[in-house]
């Protein structure tokens, strides 16, 4: 007993020690001291124990002379010792106790701390130091889902796209995820060139939280088009469209599919669907292009599309035999010059919009030459 007696007295005496080192800011004094008094197992049932080893290694945490900085290696097993004896403060404790009450507010300031230092350096562009401010947050109120997002924000802005996921996935225990978390995840399964599966997985989710955001919908039919999973892009879009007719971004993506569907359907042998496809498509890009006539892109693909059926016209003229050409040539050329012809005005237009494109200006030449109007050709290759 009387043994006994003196190492819990050792035991006190070296709480007391601590506490005295902590005062003096003596940090390296105070842990040995404080841990050493944890090697009795009694200290573990000690509210006083437990909110002197939090304060000393709290200080610890927050100071930044390099002397210390071995203690903090495992920057958030750190925070969480600290956190963790601040919590058993408290356990141990009834609410109107001191010690308690301290403890309480010791892990209000944590977090404060931890959010008000994370937004000054995410704001100055140091979000690598606002990650480290926004774990103390973390583990001080880890219902609390402003810091989360913040430090999701943080490690995408530094590039840490993996940790960005991890960060805003964890929000998921307290809260369902809004859009701009969402944006965050997609973003960065992007910049970590993730599989368009995984990316898939990410977009689906976010559609199942917002099923009503129509640019989540728009992401999820690219990626699925990437994959060559046209039907259920198709499937989506028309689901989409159903519900908001007018949305001219479900239109040009109807335009864009039903486009490359028209593509695919006849390298694989479908001619008749590809028929179809083509007229869905054009009527998509017909519609758009009257609500959207100076948007580029749908002015260029619209007669890229268009002269896909010229050019099949001209490859069946160039496997004609020469007895077959003189028979019928002419006429399945004009065929061939009607759907040019089509397409021209469209390709007119997206070079009145961007004047310079090469690839406009590389394709009026074609067409010009195909349909022999020389007057215009002479222009484009600078003449008067």
């Amino acid at each position: 007993m009387l043994s006994l007696t003196a190492k819990t007295t050792s035991a006190q005496d070296l709480i007391s020690v601590a506490n005295t080192f902590l005062n003096d800011k003596n940090y390296v004094e105070a842990k040995n001291a404080i841990d050493e008094a944890f090697e009795e197992p009694e200290m573990l049932q000690n509210p006083r124990a437990w909110y002197t080893k939090a304060r000393v290694y709290h200080e610890i945490l927050k100071s930044e002379d390099p002397s210390l900085s071995a203690y903090k290696e495992d920057y958030s097993g750190f925070i969480d010792i600290v956190v963790g004896a601040y919590v058993k403060t408290q356990e141990l404790t009834e609410r109107t106790n001191n010690l308690h009450i301290l403890a309480t507010n010791q892990i209000e300031i944590l977090w404060a701390d931890g959010i008000n230092t994370g937004v000054a350096s995410f704001q100055q562009n140091n979000f690598e130091d606002a990650m480290k401010s926004f774990e103390i947050a973390k583990a001080s109120k880890p219902a609390d889902t402003l810091a989360y997002l913040y430090s999701g924000l943080s490690a995408q802005n530094a590039g840490l796209y993996k940790k960005a996921i991890e960060n805003y996935l964890e929000l998921k225990a307290y809260t369902p995820l809004s859009k701009e978390v969402y944006n965050g995840i997609i973003v960065s399964s992007q910049a970590l060139n993730l599989t368009y599966e995984e990316q898939i997985d990410f977009v689906e989710e976010a559609l199942f939280e917002h099923p009503e955001h129509i640019p989540y919908v728009i992401q999820e039919v690219r990626l699925l088009i990437k994959v060559n999973r046209f039907l259920e892009a198709e499937s989506i879009l028309n689901t989409a469209f159903q519900r908001n007719p007018n949305n001219p971004l479900l239109i040009i993506r109807q335009a864009d599919l039903y486009d490359r569907i028209f593509k695919a359907a006849y390298i694989n042998g479908e001619p008749e669907r590809s028929e179809q496809y083509f007229e869905k498509a054009s009527r998509k890009y017909e519609e758009y292009i009257r609500r959207y006539p100076d948007d580029f892109t749908a002015n260029y693909n619209y007669s890229v599309m268009i002269n896909e059926q010229a050019n099949r016209v001209y490859v069946r003229i160039n496997l004609m035999s020469k007895d077959e050409y003189e028979i019928r040539g002419k006429e399945v050329e004009q065929i061939g010059h009607e759907w040019t012809r089509k397409a021209l005005p469209y390709m007119e237009q997206a070079r009145v919009i961007s004047p310079e494109d090469e690839k406009v200006i590389l394709a009026l030449k074609v067409y010009y030459e195909r349909l022999q109007m020389s007057e215009k050709l002479q222009v484009l290759n600078g003449g008067n």
